[in-house]
C-alpha cells in the first residue's frame, strides 16, 4: 500500500464516520418531544425585487394554521421593481402584515442583514420565524417550527425543499440541498451546529437581544443565518434544535450563473469555520483529493485500481444512506441521481471551497 492509498483510507475512514455521526444526529431529531405552548410570533421577510414570487410567499404566511398571537413584517429591502407595491397592497387587507421600508444605505456590509434588523425592530414577537420571499412556508409551518423551542432551546432550523424539480439540472440539485439539509440537522442533533438555512428558520427574541443582534457579525458579507446560529452555539447559554417536519417550498434558480454564484457563496462562509468544524472542513477537503489523485491516477495509467474505486463506492452507500434518512416521501425518487452528485462534488469541494474563500463570486443584486 502506497502513501496514497492509506492517505484514502485514513480519510475515507474519517469521512464514513463522519457521515454516521450525522445519521445519528437525524435520529436524535426524531426523538425530540414537541411543546405545546404557543408565544406570539412574528415573521420577518426580507424581499429585494421580489415582486414576482412574493404574491405566493405571503398567501402562504396567511395561511397559516397558528392558533396563538402571529405578525407577519415584511421588509421591502430597496427594490427596484413592484416589490414594494405588492407589501402595500396585501398589508391594506391583511391587518397582521407590517410593511417595512429598508434604510439606505444598510447599515451592515451585508444588505439583507440590515433589512432584517429593521424588520426585528419593527415586530413584537416573542419568537422571531424567518423565511425568504420566494418561499411557501407550509400551513403548519409557524406551528411545527415553535412547537420546537423547549425551555433550553433559543435557536430552531427548519428544512427547505426544492420545488418544483423539473429536469435532471434541478434533481441534482435537489439532491446537493438534500446533503446540505442532513449536514444542518445531524449537526443540530448531536448538538454541534454546523449548517442552517436562513429558509426556515427561529429564534427567541431573548437570544437575538443578548447577542446584540447582528453587530458580531455584520461585517460579514451573507450569514445572516449560519453565522448567527454558530454565535447561539459559541455563548453556550442556548441549545439549538431542528424541526423536522413542514418543510418549506423553494424555487430552484433558473440560470446556471446564477447557480454557480450561489455555490460559490454558500463555499465562502467555510472561510470562518473554527475549532471542530475547521478540522471537519479541512478532513473533508483532504478525502476528496485523495480520492480525485487516485481516480486521475487511475485514468492516467489505465491501470484499474480496486481500492481507489472501492473506497468511491462505499462513499456513495454512506452518503445515500444518509440522504435516504434526510429526505422527504417526496424527495426519495430523487435519490437516483445520486450518482451524478458524486462525480460532480469532487471538483465542487476542490475547486469552488477555493475560489469561495478567495472571494471570487458576485453577492445577491
Amino acid at each position: 500500500m502506497d502513501w496514497l492509498h492509506a492517505s484514502l483510507v485514513v480519510s475515507g475512514g474519517l469521512y464514513g464516520a463522519t457521515v454516521l455521526w450525522l445519521w445519528r444526529g437525524l435520529l436524535r431529531n426524531r426523538l425530540q418531544n414537541p411543546t405545546c405552548d404557543y408565544p406570539s410570533v412574528s415573521v420577518v421577510v426580507a424581499a429585494r425585487d421580489e415582486e414576482g414570487p412574493l404574491p405566493a410567499c405571503l398567501a402562504a404566511l396567511a395561511a397559516q394554521d397558528y392558533p396563538g398571537p402571529l405578525e407577519v413584517v415584511v421588509v421591502d429591502d430597496r427594490s427596484r421593481d413592484g416589490t414594494g407595491a405588492v407589501i402595500a397592497a396585501k398589508a391594506a387587507e391583511w391587518p397582521a402584515l407590517k410593511a417595512v421600508r429598508a434604510q439606505d444605505p444598510p447599515r451592515y456590509a451585508c444588505p439583507k442583514k440590515s433589512a432584517l434588523a429593521q424588520g426585528i425592530a419593527a415586530s413584537t414577537g416573542e419568537i422571531l420565524l424567518f423565511t425568504d420571499a420566494d418561499c411557501r412556508p407550509p400551513v403548519t409551518w409557524a406551528r411545527a417550527m415553535t412547537a420546537r423551542f423547549s425551555p433550553e432551546v433559543g435557536l430552531v432550523a427548519g428544512y427547505a425543499r426544492s420545488d418544483p424539480v423539473a429536469g435532471w439540472l434541478n434533481a441534482v440539485l435537489a439532491v446537493d440541498n438534500i446533503g446540505v439539509g442532513a449536514l444542518g440537522a445531524g449537526s443540530i442533533g448531536m448538538g454541534y451546529p454546523l449548517s442552517c438555512t436562513g429558509r426556515s428558520l427561529a429564534y427567541r427574541r431573548e437570544v437575538y437581544d443578548g447577542l446584540d443582534g447582528f453587530a458580531a457579525i455584520g461585517h460579514l458579507i451573507g450569514g445572516d443565518d449560519v453565522y448567527f446560529m454558530r454565535l447561539v452555539a459559541a455563548e453556550g447559554r442556548w441549545r439549538a434544535a431542528f424541526n423536522p417536519d413542514a418543510a418549506v417550498l423553494s424555487p430552484p434558480l433558473a440560470r446556471v450563473g446564477a447557480i454557480v454564484q450561489q455555490k460559490l457563496r454558500h463555499a465562502a462562509k467555510g472561510g470562518h469555520y473554527k475549532g471542530g468544524a475547521l478540522v471537519l472542513a479541512v478532513g473533508v477537503y483532504l478525502f476528496h483529493l485523495m480520492l480525485a489523485l487516485g481516480l486521475g491516477r487511475m485514468l492516467w495509467t489505465g491501470i484499474f485500481d480496486p481500492l481507489t474505486v472501492g473506497v468511491w463506492v462505499l462513499r456513495w452507500g454512506v452518503d445515500w444512506m444518509l440522504l435516504r434518512r434526510m429526505a422527504t416521501a417526496v424527495e426519495r425518487p430523487l435519490l437516483r441521481y445520486l450518482p451524478i452528485v458524486e462525480v460532480l462534488y469532487i471538483p465542487y469541494v476542490l475547486f469552488f471551497t477555493v475560489i469561495g474563500r478567495l472571494g471570487w463570486f458576485r453577492w445577491k443584486t
